[in-house]
């Protein structure tokens, strides 16, 4: 019940800060948090969308990847970002941003409609939906990594959630 009052909290959210952007990623931040993001994420400065902050200077390209990933805490020790190809569920394989955290394996992926993050501890995995660098949902299961391909994590019982995570 609260994870469903969460989520439909954070959707209802995210729909009047009016954040759907054609070709976005759905838990992409808005302009202003990119902007605060940027030093963190490695993600380009981008102008908000009002103008009235605007700099005088153009803003910079956006990335050719066509999503903005979600800002990630220092808190979570993230590693050096990288870009990957990336599958969740049964969807096509698609380019995603790897980030890991912790230095224990565990990561967070981004995306066009992706934004997830597994946390490892004792071998085992739990994956969490991301909304923000301290908004994420836990989305159920237990994942252990797929012993016939070592990049993708395998839902242990049968969940809601992507029963595959794969990161090549």
């Amino acid at each position: 019940m609260r994870l469903t009052m969460l989520v439909t909290v954070g959707l209802a959210a995210f729909v009047l800060a009016g954040c759907g952007q054609g070709g976005a990623s759905t838990d992409a931040p808005s302009a202003p948090a990119a902007v605060a993001a940027a030093p963190e994420a490695g993600v380009p400065a981008v102008a908000p969308a009002n103008g009235a902050d605007a700099p005088s200077a153009p803003a910079a390209p956006q990335r050719a990847t066509g999503y903005t990933p979600v800002p990630i805490s220092a808190e979570d020790q993230p590693g050096r970002a990288r870009q990957i190809r990336c599958q969740v569920g049964t969807d096509p394989e698609t380019n995603c941003t790897f980030t890991p955290l912790f230095g224990d394996g565990s990561f967070q992926l981004d995306g066009p409609d992706i934004a997830y993050r597994m946390v490892i501890s004792d071998g085992e995995g739990g994956l969490f939906a991301v909304f923000g660098p301290e908004d994420r949902v836990p989305v159920g299961g237990t994942y252990r990594r797929d012993k016939r391909d070592r990049a993708c994590w395998i839902a242990n019982e049968e969940t809601p959630a992507p029963a595959r995570i794969c990161a090549r």
